[in-house]
């Protein structure tokens, strides 16, 4: 393999940009408007997330109210900040079938069974570059807006007819893209910078696949996809995906990877978020993301759970890679990725376990466990891996799928798990989902 050196270029910053604001690190049940203010701070990231993550928005479930009261509300807020919309609008309307609510299976460019499209919106607006010869080049930075609505498919909760807040997906990732669009109005770069607030990524990345398809600048000038999906609870380390999809990326990481900010790397560009649209169309890629937890995808993924002085970390780190790449003419070679994401198989049981995703193998490490689920029943707690399931190996999360596909709620089968360095045989019973 080729050898890249990579010289980082040193970029004098006008005022201190990274400051936590109050004493609290973490967000209250109360938000007040957001400032428009330099500095990133935890006041202005909890501003932003107690708006979309307000009950009044209705979990911003795609197609829905909520979701278009919540599109309008990120247009006012790239007008106010600056941004420019390339074509005379920050709206990208596109439109799907109902269908795809009910079955991630289901065709979204087609209606069935007589029911009207729905439709949704990318927005989108740019900080132009200012150097002539690279302003040309564009980099998108991007989170998505939508979430689950008022539960159903998708919802860890799906007898609970409940709202679904999603501070940490996404509302997290929008704040931050937010405050770094507002850094980057009052400091350009020398490339063009694209901010885009995807609809209807949790009905399988819809709007992400949408702007691909009809990409409102060139795709061949498009030199990467930064993204931000769920960087609302940081804890020991950040994982970052797609670190092989560029030979740029390792070094500008080993940069900033320190024992203050620990990053794991998942090579591969595909993952369930919208970067894989983008690395499917041979743009090199980074997805930022703090983590699983117990209340991913249900009503409890509230704003006062959210770690806002790690969002601002986060932020700040993704300024400095958005610094690098985009204030100098440096190649972003696209690169072909160790292939460590494979579609999970479908299955209707589970031991009540959130996967630690960014844990290569073998096994299956637990990031948190259900409190009275299968497995903790079973004597499971987080940070164990489970190795064997019903006298199957289970090689990464998608082994534990493939098996989990094949097995029925209620009857007992063999686990085996390590917990502590000790090897643990127990039984559990799945249960339905």
């Amino acid at each position: 393999m080729k050898s890249f050196t990579i010289v980082l270029p040193l970029i004098a910053l006008a005022a201190p940009l990274w400051a936590q604001g109050p004493a609290e690190d973490t967000c209250g049940t109360e938000g007040g408007a957001a400032s428009a203010q330099l500095e990133i701070t935890v006041a202005e990231i909890c501003a932003t997330i107690a708006v979309l993550a307000a009950d009044s928005l209705e979990g911003r479930e795609a197609g829905s109210p909520g979701s278009e009261r919540a599109s309008r509300y990120l247009a006012e807020r790239f007008r106010s900040i600056g941004l420019q919309p390339i074509e005379g609008d920050y709206l990208q309307r596109f439109t799907f079938s109902p269908a795809v609510l009910r079955d991630p299976h289901a065709s979204p460019e087609a209606s069935s069974g007589g029911d009207e499209m729905l439709s949704t919106s990318n927005i989108i607006g740019i900080v132009p570059g200012i150097d002539p010869e690279l302003a040309d080049d564009a980099i998108v930075i991007g989170a998505h807006y939508d979430h689950l609505g008022f539960g159903g498919r998708g919802s860890l909760t799906p007898g609970e007819r409940a709202i679904h807040n999603g501070a940490d997906d996404n509302a997290s990732g929008v704040a931050v893209l937010l405050e770094l669009a507002q850094h980057f109005v009052a400091r350009p770069m020398g490339r063009t910078l694209i901010f885009i607030a995807f609809g209807g990524e949790e009905l399988g990345t819809l709007g992400s696949q949408f702007y691909v398809a009809h990409p409102l600048w060139p795709l061949e000038q498009t030199v990467a996809m930064l993204n931000l999906d769920m960087v609302g609870r940081l804890r020991e380390q950040l994982t970052v995906h797609g670190t092989g999809t560029s030979p740029v990326w390792p070094e500008i990481l080993d940069d900033l990877d320190s024992g203050e900010l620990s990053i794991a790397r998942v090579p591969d560009g595909f993952g369930p978020s919208d970067q894989s649209s983008f690395y499917g169309a041979q743009i090199p890629v980074l997805w930022f993301f703090t983590g699983a937890h117990e209340e991913y995808h249900r009503p409890s993924d509230d704003l006062a759970t959210i770690d806002a002085a790690g969002a601002v970390r986060v932020a700040s780190l993704v300024s400095t890679i958005t610094e690098t790449i985009a204030s100098t003419g440096l190649e972003i070679p696209y690169a072909v990725a160790p292939t460590t994401q494979r579609r999970a198989a479908a299955f209707s049981v589970g031991l009540g376990v959130i996967p630690e995703y960014s844990f290569p193998g073998p096994g299956l490490k637990v990031a948190s466990v259900r409190p009275g689920g299968p497995a903790d029943a079973a004597g499971v707690s987080a940070g164990d891996v489970l190795l064997e399931l019903a006298d199957r190996e289970i090689d990464d999360v998608y082994g534990y799928t493939a098996v989990l596909s094949d097995l029925e709620a209620g009857v007992s089968y063999p686990l085996v798990y390590e917990h502590e360095g000790e090897l643990h045989n127990v039984t559990v019973e799945p249960a339905a989902r």
